[in-house]
């Protein structure tokens, strides 16, 4: 009997916690915390889980993207020496960056620069969202590194299809005989956004059909599709339905920046739960308040990282005679 009690008071215990939990969540859904408590706890240089929290609520949030924000998460990209925390800015920064940010996102896609796989990761995939050629030699360096994680080298095989060069051709082709299927269906897919064509991971289909049209003198692009940055997609069930109180913003694809009209403004506000591009034509009647200054005491690198020129040969895989020269007029191809 002291057993069977003793087993009661323990369930008992454990089922009051979980209730005293999902209130807990539902008390935090109805009142987040404010932009001042979020930018506040971004900049607390004591706990790098707070930083982290603070980066990602702000990158969250409708104002994300004002540029005195984007200057923060640059600024944690570069100096933030907490790897959970840098992958943090780092996802922020790929959200609301320009394409001239991928210049300070590409350094932490070397193995290099990172230990971290996380931030690596997070790289690869706020490449996605910034199109800027001058990265793609480094891309390529990384999607033909077989040390790296599958992890890392899929996200950047799907950053390189919006990429309409022969050397991008090569190294995805290359990639077709990777050891890991992940990477496989992403240059797969990549190819086939770049080339229109359907020859799934068959390393051997692609190569013929390049042969083909190097002989008859066509152009392997002109079937190329539009590219969008994919985004996670998650079906929702019949118990999501019940937890009314958890928003989960859906992020629909998107056109990278780059890729867009410069003169458009942006913003990741649609509605309640959705999150999509949309045209912002209106002032905002009250400005969000501006983060703290940026803390003088977080440690920094010795030395800011640089993509330096380097020879991409070493990425390049000729699979036909001059698969380098079917660059579009209106892309020119990228000095490594």
């Amino acid at each position: 009997r002291v057993r069977r009690t003793l087993l009661m008071t323990v369930c008992v215990a454990l089922l009051a916690g979980c209730v005293a939990e999902d209130f807990n969540a539902i008390s935090d859904s109805f009142s987040p915390p404010t932009p001042g408590e979020a930018a506040r706890m971004a900049s607390n240089r004591y706990d790098a889980d707070e930083r982290r929290e603070g980066l990602t609520l702000l990158a969250n949030a409708p104002f994300g993207g004002t540029p005195t924000y984007v200057e923060y998460y640059r600024m944690y990209v570069v100096e933030e020496h907490d790897p959970l925390v840098r992958a943090a800015a780092i996802k922020a920064l790929g959200r609301f960056g320009a394409p001239e940010d991928a210049i300070i996102i590409i350094p932490w896609l070397s193995r290099v620069t990172s230990e971290s796989v996380q931030v690596r990761r997070e790289a690869a995939l706020a490449l996605q969202r910034l199109h800027n050629p001058t990265v793609v030699p480094d891309l390529l360096r990384s999607l033909a590194d077989e040390g790296e994680e599958g992890g890392v080298r899929s996200p950047v095989a799907t950053a390189l299809g919006q990429y309409p060069e022969g050397r991008v051709l090569s190294g995805l082709m290359l990639a077709l005989q990777a050891n890991k299927l992940s990477i496989n269906l992403s240059a797969a897919e990549s190819l086939h956004l770049l080339t229109g064509q359907s020859f799934g991971i068959d390393g051997y289909a692609w190569v013929d059909w390049y042969s083909l049209q190097a002989k008859g003198g066509i152009n392997p692009f002109t079937g190329q599709l539009a590219y969008q940055y994919p985004t996670y997609q998650r079906q929702e069930r019949w118990w999501d339905k019940l937890a009314f109180w958890e928003q989960r913003p859906r992020e629909r694809p998107g056109v990278p920046a780059g890729l867009r009209e410069s003169t458009r403004r942006k913003t990741w506000d649609e509605e309640p739960g959705i999150v999509e591009i949309i045209e912002v034509n209106e002032v905002i009647e009250e400005a969000p308040p501006a983060p703290p200054p940026p803390p003088t005491t977080l440690p920094r690198p010795v030395a800011k990282p640089a993509v330096k020129a380097r020879d991409d040969s070493e990425a390049t895989i000729i699979y036909a005679p001059d698969l380098d020269a079917w660059v579009p007029d209106d892309q020119p191809t990228a000095s490594p």
